[in-house]
């Protein structure tokens, strides 16, 4: 009986393997992608590269030199602006913007593309009566922002990679 499922246990993984599956967040990325280095990220950005590399079997250098690939983010500004109010004088809806202005080199200071911008926004009801709760919202929302930051700067970085083999 322990034999069966041992057998049966091993097909599953093999054929779960064989269907491309993997684990939710993490990206299949070149071995130049696997050592990354960040230089002048906010904290925020920081964590969630960090955090999206993990799940990719991928890391942060601790230099430059070490890295197959290094972003140098030259500017970065979140900003929240109210677009309505309410009867109260409170914001009944805001927009959440994210600008960020970066560009990749190798490990040698040599620039592999042009300077490159990723601009997100996200607007959401700011309901007065559940403010807690949208306090969280907002503090999700800025995440998730920053996490499809990330998944476009791999992306990008993944084509200037390529493209210098080219």
């Amino acid at each position: 009986m322990k034999k069966a499922r041992k057998i049966v246990l091993i097909a599953v993984l093999s054929l779960l393997t064989a269907c491309g599956y993997h684990l939710r967040g993490s990206i299949a990325l070149p071995a130049a992608l696997k050592n990354m280095y960040l230089f002048g990220a906010s904290g925020a950005l920081n964590a969630e590269t960090k955090a999206v590399l993990k799940a990719s079997d991928g890391k942060l250098a601790n230099s430059p030199n070490d890295a197959g690939i290094v972003v140098k983010v030259l500017k970065e500004d979140f900003r929240r602006r109210v677009l309505s109010v309410g009867s109260t004088g409170k914001s009944s809806e805001v927009e959440l913007n994210y600008y960020l202005r970066f560009q990749f080199y190798d490990n040698k200071e040599n620039p592999l593309q042009e300077e490159q911008t990723i601009e997100i926004s996200r607007e959401f009801f700011n309901d007065q009566t559940a403010i807690l709760a949208k306090e969280n919202e907002e503090t999700l929302i800025q995440k998730e922002i920053y996490r499809q930051a990330v998944r476009m700067l791999m992306s990008r970085a993944q084509a200037a990679i390529e493209n210098r083999k080219l």
